[in-house]
């Protein structure tokens, strides 16, 4: 008798111990959509988001057939090109974090893709690669895009790693399936199995970073082209100090982009192929000063464009950016300095 109350007592103590681990982590209610399968039906956690929006738990819906990831089931989303429904609309889901994200800190997590060759609603077939964006939203439906996965084109179950770092309250996850190029297309995505990690996951590298870095930068020559190539300039983001971190990775399908990094006419990163694996490269800046960050592409990938993400970081503000470019033109982002005294707060 003895003996089985100290099980009972070491069973419900483990219980109370995962409650408590789950309750301080920021982990998800049903992570791996697990649920009765059927035409706009979301598994239980879930819920459909947006104007004609209704995702769908799989297999077995509009001629999918593929096998979850984990578990048994998964969800299914799509964008809409022309169709009998709905046209140029897309899906999304959404779920109340357990804690809420707090601002400034990195989360890390994945998420399990792929898509279907076969989907297919009624007459129109929804067979093109869509993109995952994955939005926080705080409780007063403020929205921020955290994430997004590029064009998912593999029929098999790939693993997504990703971080995030929100720059407001976050307090719900949306989960949306979004065109990859416009015009606006019938696309599909697969989505099964995402997990939060406390600390950063170990993931295989890629490729071995080569870093050839100048950093003599000019105060204020501002390219309008590097190598005949156009510079298409972009946002704008403002930071203090003398120097900043640009920390430069692989968030999509690793394809073998090859990049170079220029800070005006300065070649910061040569000839870089870019992974999952993170490489800062500090580089020291100018009050005052406005620069331009200008990705250059060397190649497209298996999937064009060539697009690489960065965190462009003073120490204090950390702005995540992605960055597009092909063999016709560069993407780019402006920089401004200001004074370390400047009252004004970041609005960007």
């Amino acid at each position: 008798m003895q003996k089985q109350s100290n099980i009972f007592h070491y069973a419900l103590m483990m219980v109370l111990l995962c409650l408590h681990v789950s309750l301080n982590a920021q982990d998800l209610v049903n992570p791996s959509f697990e649920g009765a399968t059927g035409v706009a039906r979301q598994p239980y956690g879930w819920q459909s988001y947006g104007t004609a929006s209704s995702p769908d738990t799989q297999p077995g819906v509009w001629r999918v057939s593929k096998e979850a990831s984990h578990g048994s089931t998964y969800i299914s989303m799509v964008c809409r090109g022309y169709s009998i429904f709905d046209s140029y609309l897309w899906e999304s889901c959404v779920q109340g974090l357990n804690n809420p994200l707090i601002v400034g800190e990195t989360y890390h997590y994945s998420i399990d893709l792929a898509t279907s060759e076969n989907f297919k609603a009624d007459t129109i077939s929804f067979d093109k690669p869509a993109n995952l964006r994955l939005w926080g939203m705080s409780n007063t439906t403020e929205k921020e895009l955290l994430w997004e996965s590029g064009a998912v084109a593999n029929t098999d179950w790939k693993t997504f790693y990703f971080d995030v770092t929100p720059s407001i309250a976050t307090d719900f996850f949306i989960l949306e399936a979004y065109y990859v190029e416009l015009p606006k297309y019938c696309g599909n995505i697969l989505v099964d199995n995402m997990k939060y990690y406390p600390e950063q996951p170990i993931i295989e590298k890629d490729t071995i970073p080569v870093l050839v870095v100048d950093n003599n930068l000019p105060d204020n020559e501002i390219p309008t082209d590097i190598d005949g190539r156009p510079i298409n300039k972009g946002g704008e983001f403002t930071f203090r100090g003398d120097n900043i971190t640009i920390t430069v990775w692989d968030n999509r399908t690793t394809d073998g982009d090859m990049i170079s990094l220029y800070m005006n006419n300065k070649n910061i990163l040569k000839k870089f192929t870019i992974s999952k694996e993170r490489l800062d490269v500090d580089v020291p800046v100018k009050e005052g000063t406005e620069y331009y960050l200008t990705l250059y592409a060397h190649n497209l990938g298996d999937i064009p464009p060539n697009t690489v993400a960065l965190y462009i970081s003073d120490g204090k503000r950390k702005k995540f950016i992605t960055l597009t470019s092909d063999l016709a033109a560069c993407g780019a982002v402006k920089i401004k300095i200001e004074p370390e005294l400047a009252n004004a707060d970041l609005v960007h």
